[in-house]
């Protein structure tokens, strides 16, 4: 569980850093503001983040059942997306603005969870 918190701890604080290099709509005002960034999103995750995708889950039920399936390749997304939303609700010092930044920084997220555990 440890191991879990650490790595989404360090794969948002990653995602969250090239996001605002990258990304427009997303901006970070002080330097160190993706350690607190990182630690809020891993700790929304663990808390939080089994909640929503229970919730997600049965949500997209329908939706599953009649594309056999399709609205759970973006679950991780949407997850994610939805938990960075409440992150950037809560820290002052960043700012995503608009949806597709939003979507952006969430699949950087997505991509360096999963890279992350893989490569060390």
């Amino acid at each position: 569980m440890l191991k879990t918190f650490v790595s989404q701890a360090i794969a948002a604080g990653l995602a969250v850093l090239i996001a605002s290099a990258v990304m427009p709509g997303v901006r970070i005002r002080k330097g160190n503001t993706a350690i607190g960034i990182a630690f809020a999103f891993a700790l929304l995750n663990l808390f939080f983040g089994w909640l929503v995708k229970v919730v997600l889950a049965i949500v997209l039920l329908p939706a599953a059942l009649l594309t056999f399936g399709l609205p759970y390749l973006v679950f991780g997304l949407l997850v994610n997306a939805i938990l960075l939303y409440v992150t950037d609700k809560l820290i002052d010092d960043f700012e995503i603005k608009g949806f597709w930044p939003l979507v952006g920084t969430a699949g950087l997220i997505s991509v360096a969870a999963w890279l992350l555990p893989r490569i060390f």
